[in-house]
C-alpha cells in the first residue's frame, strides 16, 4: 500500500499549501486554477482545492473576518480574478465560490448545469415563475444586469416580501448554472448574466459531450494534481452521483494509469494517480 502520508504531502505541494509552494498573489492564482482546474475560493471540500489556503501555505489555517488578514486579502482576489476574466466563477463545489478553468468550464457544465433553456425547464415544471422572469429579464437585455436592475426589470420592487422572492428566484438560477456573475471593470459590483447568452461557444462544446467523456475531461485534470481521490467525499462535494464518479475512476484504474487501496482509516476507496508516483 502506498504511504498516505506521502500521498498527502504530493498533493499538498500540487496545490501550493505548503510553505514552500505557497502563492504569493492573484497572477498565481490564475495560473494555480488554470493547473487544477477546479478551486475554491475559502476552503469547502478536503477533495477540492483553494485559494485560501494556498496562499497561507498550510492546510491547517483557519479563515476569519478581517479585512486586513489573509482572508480578506482572497477575498478580494474575486475582483482581481473577475475583471480580467481569469476563469468561470459560480457557486459550485458545495454550492460556494468556485472557479472552473476556462479549459474545463464545457465538461462542468455537462456534468452540473443545466443546459435545457430556461423556457424548456419552465415547461418540464422544474423553474419557478419567478425564474423565468429573471431568465426572461437577462435575456431581453443581452448584457449582465446589476442586481437593481435586473429587479427592476423582471418586476420586483423594492420591499422586504419582493427581495425574499427575487433571492429564490435567482438562488433557483444560480443552482442549475442557468446564471453565473461577472464582475465590474471597476469597482466592486457583480453583475448577473445567462450562462448561454454569455458564453455560448462553452454551451455548446458542453451539450456536444456525453456524460462519460466530461467527466474523463474533468479526472485528467484533476487526478495528476490532487495525486489521490476519495470517491464518496468528492462526488458529494461536486454533486455527481457518486456511482458515477466511480466509473469514472475506474476507467483509468483499467487503463493502469491509477491504482485502487482502501482507506486505512475508514471505509471507502482511495483511487492512486499511479502515472506520477516519484
Amino acid at each position: 500500500m502506498t504511504d498516505p502520508g506521502a500521498l498527502q504531502a504530493r498533493r499538498l505541494r500540487n496545490w501550493r499549501q505548503t510553505e514552500e509552494s505557497r502563492i504569493a498573489g492573484p497572477e498565481e492564482a490564475a495560473q494555480l486554477i488554470e493547473r487544477v482546474g477546479v478551486a475554491t475560493l475559502y476552503p469547502v471540500s478536503p477533495e477540492i482545492p483553494n485559494l485560501f489556503h494556498a496562499y497561507v501555505g498550510s492546510p491547517d489555517a483557519a479563515t476569519d473576518s478581517g479585512h486586513d488578514s489573509p482572508s480578506g486579502q482572497v477575498y478580494g482576489w474575486r475582483w482581481s480574478l473577475g475583471r480580467r476574466e481569469a476563469a468561470f466563477y459560480s457557486a459550485i463545489v458545495r454550492n460556494r465560490p468556485t472557479w472552473v478553468s476556462w479549459t474545463l468550464m464545457p465538461a462542468i457544465l455537462r456534468l452540473r448545469a443545466e443546459l435545457r433553456t430556461p423556457d424548456e425547464v419552465y415547461d418540464a415544471g422544474e423553474l419557478s415563475s419567478h425564474a423565468l422572469r429573471l431568465a426572461k429579464a437577462l435575456a431581453a437585455a443581452g448584457d449582465a444586469l446589476s442586481t437593481g436592475e435586473l429587479r427592476r426589470a423582471a418586476g420586483f420592487p423594492t420591499g422586504k416580501e419582493q427581495r425574499a422572492a427575487y433571492l429564490k428566484a435567482i438562488a433557483e438560477l444560480d443552482a442549475r448554472l442557468l446564471t453565473a456573475n461577472v464582475f465590474a471593470p471597476d469597482g466592486e459590483d457583480m453583475y448577473h448574466v445567462l450562462v448561454r447568452q454569455r458564453w455560448p461557444d462553452q454551451v455548446t462544446d458542453a451539450e456536444r459531450l456525453t456524460r462519460e467523456a466530461a467527466l474523463d475531461r474533468f479526472l485528467g485534470v484533476y487526478l495528476p494534481q490532487a495525486v489521490y481521490a476519495v470517491p464518496r467525499v468528492l462526488a458529494k462535494d461536486l454533486q455527481v452521483p457518486q456511482a458515477e464518479l466511480r466509473a469514472g475512476l475506474d476507467r483509468p484504474v483499467a487503463a493502469r494509469q491509477a491504482t485502487v487501496e482502501p482507506l486505512p482509516d475508514g471505509p471507502g476507496t482511495r483511487y492512486v494517480w499511479v502515472a506520477l508516483q516519484e
